[in-house]
């Protein structure tokens, strides 16, 4: 054999053993150096994350029953963006981007109709954290007192927030019974109008700055749109060995910033509001806890300035729960809650609304996610003639049945 042969030869193969090498070494490559989703600078650290919340749920309005796969009335599917990075050793630049992407959000499923979608963006902010002067957040986000009629340690949140018995619910309907002024199946009334839990102004655009955390308590205050002022007093510790959150707030500002009102229909870009609202939740030793909350607004409207006088209403609400949280299994705790919810004046003088419901929610700690089942009860009491023969408007009371789960990344 010549040598150009035999060098042919070899060369042939050493090509031929190193593409059988090729594949083995390439299932060893380190998955580090795979491309990512989500890429952090040097002097910024860059995280996703996001949950998906579904419902399915049936109703019966009195007249009828109907079922129907939606969002969830408690906590919404949403996606964001958090990065954060050292200017010095005691102070921080964090950022937030997060928005909302829901599907099916509204309780239609005795309308014939299909539910719609819906995006909108619930967080854009700039924040300083600093170690002794604490933090100031500047964009779009939490009110200094978002939430503060909500505060329950209960863990039940996935499938009945605290504050109220009724956001199942959502775009749900009363219909007025057949001895009603009106006659029977007018549904002019929403749930969400009846009820509500009065609290702050939810995410915003704002200039907001907490102090420190000082023996448990913070302070939080805040400038809003719509020339709006909000201060808030937050309480997280243990006393005699029992977990206690609890928080009051004073806002003042136009009606349409806060959830509360848009949802009872009392907006207007002449209508002022003062609200107090608070709530606590105490959880023993023993995994038995309970939670309440009440709150109050002051509606006036306000033309060239001044008030008008006996213009507005001074609804109020109360709310109140019982429950337990323990781990009987690997998967994770499991919460039982029951409440019971009032709600006076809210959309008309003279309305009375009562709700109340029972929740399981079943953690799955493993993958962040919790399922949940739930039952709520609905009324209205309308103190308020109408028709033509002047017979006073009555509704039809509302039950719902709940299934869902939240997973979260």
């Amino acid at each position: 054999m010549s040598k150009l042969n035999k060098a042919l030869m070899a060369t042939t193969a050493i090509a031929f053993a190193a593409g059988l090498a090729m594949p083995a070494a390439a299932k060893k490559k380190d998955p580090s150096k795979a491309p990512k989703v989500v890429s952090s600078g040097k002097k910024m650290k860059l995280k996703l994350y996001g949950q998906i919340a579904r419902t399915a749920s049936i109703t019966d309005d009195g007249s009828g029953t109907g079922f129907q796969n939606a969002e969830n009335g408690n906590t919404s599917t949403r996606m964001g963006v958090k990065a954060a990075g050292k200017i010095n050793n005691d102070l921080k630049l964090k950022l937030r981007y997060e928005w909302n992407m829901r599907s099916g959000h509204e309780n239609n499923q005795l309308d014939n109709i299909s539910s719609d979608n819906d995006f909108d963006i619930r967080w854009a902010d700039i924040q300083f954290h600093h170690k002794r002067f604490g933090t100031l957040f500047f964009g779009r986000g939490d009110g200094p007192g978002n939430s503060a009629s909500q505060t329950d340690l209960s863990g039940t949140s996935t499938g009945q927030k605290g504050g109220g018995e009724h956001w199942d619910f959502q775009n749900a309907r009363f219909l007025e019974t057949s001895g009603s002024a009106n006659g029977g199946g007018r549904a002019t009334t929403r749930v969400a109008r009846v009820f509500g839990n009065m609290d702050a102004t939810s995410r915003q655009n704002r200039i907001r700055y907490d102090t420190p955390s000082i023996y448990g308590f913070q302070f939080r205050a805040g400038v809003i749109d719509q020339s709006g002022y909000e201060f808030a007093l937050w309480y997280k510790g243990k006393v005699a060995g029992m977990k206690i959150k609890g928080a009051v707030n004073y806002s003042h500002n136009k009606s349409g910033v806060f959830p509360g009102e848009v949802s009872a229909g009392t907006t207007g870009t002449d209508t002022e509001i003062s609200l107090v609202n608070g709530s606590l939740s105490v959880h023993t030793p023993w995994g038995i806890g309970v939670s309440g909350a009440a709150g109050t607004n002051d509606r006036d409207q306000v033309i060239g300035g001044t008030a008008v006088a006996n213009d507005g209403k001074d609804p109020f609400f109360w709310w109140a729960a019982v429950w337990y949280r323990a781990k009987f299994f690997e998967l994770g705790e499991t919460r039982f809650k029951y409440g019971f919810q009032t709600s006076v004046d809210n959309q008309n003088e003279g309305d009375i609304g009562q709700a109340h419901g029972f929740t399981i929610v079943q953690q799955i700690k493993s993958t962040g996610t919790d399922m949940y089942a739930g039952y709520r009860h609905v009324s209205v009491d309308r103190d308020a003639a109408g028709g033509t023969a002047g017979a006073e408007i009555d509704f039809e009371d509302q039950d719902i049945w709940v299934l869902g789960f939240r997973a979260r990344f």
